[in-house]
């Protein structure tokens, strides 16, 4: 019946969304086994809403690492619940925002929008009240020492070591006050399970194997360092999400994006849709990426990947190569390298014909999600599939949301070689 009852509120969610409504947002402040302490919200009948300021903004862009931030503003009341101070908000206090709208029978309906740390308060007296702005950061701040996470000593990972139970057992690290860095499981892809992998001596080992002993230095090396240089092994994508939980996922099966389901479709004349805009970035067009890899023995990996399709218009055969290279020592393999390479190749893409669509919030959208949106500066008026690569929601109740994508019709079919 739950399930139910949640699939019936998101359908009459969706629906209202074409219809006037009233957006809600809300900040819940997290314990640190982040169960919720209290919330502020636009709830008239919460205590703590007095110190709501509906003022502040949320941003997220997809990338392996920090991927979330916001900022929000909080009136400090006469219970000073609110004010920067030990006991109170303090040095790491998370904080989950959910925004969503009020439904036609009105419910209060919230989506997750992400799970944050606090970072560099600032607070404002006049004297009519006294204020405290808020800046949030991605839970990867736990790991890249921003908040935490910078290395004791230098950290080694050991070859043949499972490349998932070493994150897990960096996660759980102690922080010197009792607390792990981050004690909410991590959620790992199930592609590189039976995904095997040659190393240069012919050798042919899972893919969750370390090809090599990873060593990171503790002079200016950090704990998302580790992670991240374990990461690069799989070449897999990895960050936090909206529920606050870290991820991998396969760079792999990021490439082809025909088959994801559209999460929004901007209909003709839809009142959700206020403009939108296509930028041709012609200085960042890249048609040819080469990665270089590990040089182990007399091996070096390596991998290219290539934009050689006829319909695209910044392809080799028609401008010409346009090349980058990367060299990553991560990369311990052939396949690794141009796994990688397609999925560079495709990420330049993105950037390089960025659309840019300004629309009333959408609270359900997130990055590296798709959408469906008419294009009548294209022949035909074609209704494209645009896959996006971030975006900027208010978390108050007016404004609009602005939302960078690309149009999958314009990436190329790539060839690795």
């Amino acid at each position: 019946m739950d399930a139910q009852n949640t699939a019936r509120n998101f359908g009459a969610y969706l629906a209202a969304l074409r219809r006037p409504h009233r957006n809600l947002s809300r900040l819940r402040f997290l314990n640190p086994d982040g169960t919720t302490a209290f919330s502020a919200d636009n709830n008239e009948h919460n205590p703590n809403s007095i110190a709501f300021i509906a003022d502040g903004s949320l941003s997220a862009n997809f990338q392996n690492g920090a991927r979330r931030s916001a900022g929000v503003e909080l009136a400090i009341t006469k219970r000073r619940e609110f004010e920067y101070a030990v006991n109170k908000i303090w040095f790491g206090t998370k904080i989950a925002v959910d925004c969503g709208l009020v439904l036609p029978d009105r419910t209060e309906y919230y989506l997750p929008m992400g799970v944050f740390l606090v970072r560099n308060p600032d607070e404002a007296t006049n004297p009519a009240a006294r204020t405290i702005s808020y800046e949030l950061i991605d839970k990867w701040g736990n790991l890249d020492g921003t908040i935490h996470g910078k290395l004791e000593g230098t950290y080694q990972v050991n070859i043949g070591t499972n490349i998932f139970n070493a994150i897990r057992q960096t996660l759980l690290l102690e922080k010197g006050n009792g607390e792990v860095i981050d004690s909410v499981p991590p959620v790992f892809t199930h592609y590189y399970d039976s995904l095997t992998q040659t190393l240069p001596d012919s050798s042919v080992v899972s893919a969750l194997l370390t090809p090599y002993t990873l060593t990171v230095s503790n002079e200016d090396g950090t704990y998302a360092d580790v992670i991240l240089g374990l990461n690069t092994m799989l070449g897999g994508v990895i960050g936090y999400d909206v529920n606050g939980v870290l991820r991998i996922d396969p760079s792999q099966e990021d490439v082809e994006d025909s088959t994801k389901p559209v999460s929004w479709r901007f209909l003709e004349k839809d009142p959700t849709l206020i403009s939108f805009s296509t930028a041709h970035k012609q200085d960042e067009v890249c048609n040819d990426f080469i990665v270089t890899g590990a040089r182990l023995t007399a091996y070096t990996a390596g991998g290219r990947a290539q934009n050689l399709d006829p319909r695209s218009d910044t392809n080799i055969r028609l401008i010409g190569r346009r090349t980058l290279r990367e060299t990553n020592s991560g990369f311990g393999t052939n396949q690794i390298c141009r796994d990688y390479a397609a999925w560079k190749l495709k990420r330049a893409a993105a950037l390089q014909k960025s659309v840019t669509i300004t629309c009333a919030p959408l609270f359900h959208l997130q990055e590296n999600s798709i959408v469906e949106l008419s294009r009548p500066d294209k022949p035909g008026n074609p209704m494209e599939r645009h896959l996006i690569n971030g975006f900027s929601v208010p978390l108050g109740p007016t404004g609009t949301m602005t939302i960078n994508a690309t149009s999958v019709s314009d990436y190329p079919s790539i060839t690795i070689t």
